[in-house]
């Protein structure tokens, strides 16, 4: 007889596992997002102050 203990489903994710590693990628993403935006923010207001400069 075959244990139960060590069935390929138990090593398998779960549709909940799944979930989370999405949710955790997505905020990922989205926190990447941001930095770039903050990051392109700058660059606008450097090059404004720049032209600012010369004139």
């Amino acid at each position: 007889m075959a244990s139960k203990n060590n069935s390929p489903l138990d090593d398998e994710l779960s549709a909940e596992d799944y979930a989370i590693i999405a949710a955790a990628l997505v905020a990922l993403g989205d926190f990447f997002a941001f930095l770039s935006l903050v990051k392109a923010k700058e660059t606008t207001e450097a090059e404004t102050n720049k032209k600012k400069g010369k004139s």
